[in-house]
């Protein structure tokens, strides 16, 4: 008795069903690719422009503001990032807060032998919708401590000020 199978009957080694499995693949690949929306590129993520920031200089001996002078190219003393250069110096009595024992809180008090430096910085920097920065990398937030050097003075305080778009 013979048998037979008209019917249709496919029989693959695994050399076929990997060369099957690859076609199958890259037709997906390309019918994704095909097939899926352009991404939207925006159209400036970077604006380039000018700040200009103030730092206050805390509790310096009076006098040695007369180190700082416009003009001066300041630098972040961790990194070297040169950020700007300074185009005013003023002087402030010293702020710092005491412990009032009386009604168990901090006040601001003024220290009698010290005294504020606040330095103001203007510099060319890139915006973005995270931050400004300045320098190449340096990002310049208000509140954010600051470790600056000029030529002969190194200081350090919190940045109090913060003005976009300067124009000169």
């Amino acid at each position: 008795m013979e048998h037979n199978t008209s019917g249709f009957r496919l029989r693959l080694n695994l050399f076929d069903g990997i060369v099957i499995v690859l076609a199958l693949a890259v037709g997906a690949f390309l019918a994704w690719t095909a097939l899926k929306p352009a991404a939207p590129v925006p159209a400036d993520p970077t604006v380039q422009a000018t700040v200009r920031y103030t730092v206050r200089f805390q509790r310096w001996v009076p006098g040695t503001s007369a180190l700082i002078s416009e003009g001066d190219q300041i630098a972040d003393n961790i990194k070297n990032f040169e950020i700007g250069h300074v185009v005013a110096v003023e002087t402030a009595p010293a702020r710092l807060q005491v412990l009032d024992h009386e009604n168990r809180r901090y006040v601001w008090a003024e220290a009698e032998d010290f005294e504020d430096v606040l330095v103001t910085i203007e510099a060319p920097c890139v915006t973005s919708d995270e931050s400004i920065t300045v320098g190449g990398g340096y990002q310049v937030r208000v509140g954010a401590m600051a470790y600056l050097k000029g030529e002969g003075y190194l200081g350090s305080g919190p940045i109090v000020a913060l003005e976009q778009g300067v124009q000169k």
